[in-house]
């Protein structure tokens, strides 16, 4: 099974540009599936604390039928988080399971692991889980604490500690990874985290703090990267990657959490429908003519602090006062 790293690197760069930079590309291999936008945390780094969508579930219904139509249309690798914690939904295990039995090639979640206890974790790790990242973006308790806004350290710890024996005392092979999210007041404590669980998992994984494109604008004193640099070449997310709402619909972006790149709804189309639908094609020329003006997208790839509007006024739960987010006065 591969790594994190190699895993990205081929989903990215493993085939020509010109096969996918397309306005009407083949559908991906990988879809991201938004059980809830329900987190127990609230990280400094995060905009799930500030997020301003209703809080939600996925419904069993839907879900199952889009993993089936995803399976069909070729998709082999399905994560079952992006803006919330998976394990707030009590269905985790059965999806897991659904997954596994149409064929799925690689079921993943991140968690921050605060409800990953053994009676939550075992069963969808025998359901047939092949990774789990845990989000834990601190070396010690009480850095912990500040970060995460829980003091849920000795939990985590302990729940990362028991899943790791559990996986070495059954010879099992899923992976377990640490994504550790780097701010001001954490950037000196990788190798503290490291000397506690390095042994217990298959990597640590750093990435630096960035404002979310505007979406975390009071914890820029935390944050590693500030503002959101230019960057060169094009986004390959709407491309690539299909990423769905725990509403049901199908957004352009794991980073979306205001339903801004949401582009339709999977529960008035299929897929398929929806992939090729003339809005998202749009989304992707104005991506391949670099004209992301007015779009959540402008914050991210250029770094932007234009008032931003949502691409689907019909799918963001309150457009209007969400209208100005990135905005300056």
């Amino acid at each position: 099974m591969k790594q994190v790293r190699e895993r990205i690197k081929d989903q990215y760069q493993g085939k020509s540009e010109q096969d996918f930079l397309v306005t009407a590309p083949a559908m991906p291999k990988q879809l991201m599936v938004e059980l809830s936008n329900a987190c127990n945390h609230a990280c400094v780094f995060c905009a799930n604390p500030t997020m301003q969508r209703k809080v939600g579930r996925i419904k069993d219904e839907f879900l199952f039928r889009l993993m089936a139509d995803a399976r069909r249309y070729g998709v082999r690798e399905i994560s079952f988080y992006t803006t919330g914690e998976p394990f707030v939904h009590k269905g985790l295990e059965k999806f897991t399971a659904e997954a596994k039995r149409l064929g799925y090639e690689y079921i993943f979640i991140t968690s921050n692991g605060a409800l990953a206890t053994p009676e939550r974790a075992v069963p969808v790790i025998e359901a047939g889980i092949d990774s789990i990242k845990f989000s834990l973006n601190a070396g010690d308790r009480e850095s912990y604490k500040a970060i995460h806004g829980k003091d849920d350290w000795d939990a985590v710890v302990n729940n990362i500690r028991f899943i790791s024996e559990y996986r070495e005392k059954h010879a099992l092979q899923f992976k377990l990874y640490i994504g550790f999210v780097l701010t001001q007041a954490t950037k000196y404590q990788p190798e503290k985290l490291r000397e506690l669980l390095g042994d217990k998992v298959d990597d640590i994984i750093v990435a630096e703090s960035h404002d979310l494109y505007g979406q975390v604008e009071d914890s820029q004193d935390m944050l590693m990267i500030k503002p959101q640099r230019r960057r060169e070449g094009i986004c390959y997310q709407p491309f690539n990657r299909l990423h769905v709402t725990c509403e049901g619909y199908l957004t352009i972006c794991c980073g979306d959490f205001n339903n801004f790149l949401a582009v339709c709804d999977l529960n008035e189309m299929s897929l398929e429908e929806a992939w090729l639908s003339p809005r998202f094609r749009d989304v992707r020329q104005r991506h391949l003519d670099r004209r992301l003006e007015g779009m959540l997208c402008d914050n991210c790839w250029n770094g932007s602090v234009a008032p931003v509007h949502p691409l689907n006024e019909d799918l963001a739960d309150d457009p209007a006062s969400n209208a100005e987010v990135g905005s300056v006065d």
